[in-house]
């Protein structure tokens, strides 16, 4: 998560959430040590200011690791009806969209999860390099792009947020990052359908950093 993308997160909480939308469901959450450690700017803009408000966080992952409170699928639909006994007000799905080989069974679950007037915050990478966890697609949507795969939503806010950060400045910053990426543009057989998107990436170094985010409220 970008800083500038999760500060975007945190204003739009402040502004569009009251006590009424929550818990809120964070699904792909990751690990404790991730949102604190790794990239500490999603504790701190994010989840921390709720958290002193008391305001409830259900964080929810497929692995079961320290800081995931739930572990399971949720285009599964026996886990999806016993998230729906617990009352999900609104649901934050960050920067998960782009590892799915097909992210409409997922974004059908949150909208099948929620009722009407509820809320959906969604950001994805719109302009970032490749990386896979396990799979990257590529998929670096528009804002209309994106809200296509919400159908029945409305926008509440919408933007594309970009960064002061650039793929070209941590190429410049990381050696040895920059040497394996250099051998993986000079080695197209290898990993081939990588290939193209690692060329795409070097061919736009210099582009900063953005993330498509969109509030959307179930109709």
């Amino acid at each position: 998560m970008l800083l500038e993308e999760s500060r975007w997160i945190q204003s739009s909480i402040e502004k569009y959430f009251s006590e009424e939308n929550f818990p809120l469901l964070n699904i792909g959450s990751s690990t404790d040590h991730f949102r604190k450690v790794v990239q500490p700017q999603i504790h701190e803009h994010v989840f921390l200011p709720l958290e002193n408000k008391n305001l409830k966080i259900i964080h929810l992952d497929m692995k079961m690791e320290e800081g995931v409170d739930l572990i399971g699928d949720l285009s599964n639909d026996e886990f999806r009806s016993s998230l729906k006994k617990i009352g999900i007000k609104s649901v934050l799905c960050s920067n998960l969209l782009e590892h799915l080989s097909d992210p409409r069974p997922i974004c059908n679950s949150i909208l099948d999860l929620l009722n009407s007037k509820d809320l959906i915050i969604v950001t994805v990478p719109k302009s970032f390099p490749y990386h896979k966890d396990p799979i990257d697609t590529y998929f670096r949507p528009s804002v209309e792009e994106l809200h296509l795969l919400f159908p029945n939503t409305k926008i509440i806010r919408s933007e594309v947020v970009v960064s002061k950060a650039s793929y070209a400045e941590d190429l410049k910053n990381n050696k040895r990052f920059c040497a394996i990426m250099i051998a993986r543009l000079v080695l197209p057989f290898f990993r081939p359908n990588e290939w193209s998107y690692i060329l795409k990436d070097f061919l736009r170094m210099s582009k900063k950093y953005s993330a498509t985010c969109v509030i959307l409220e179930k109709k």
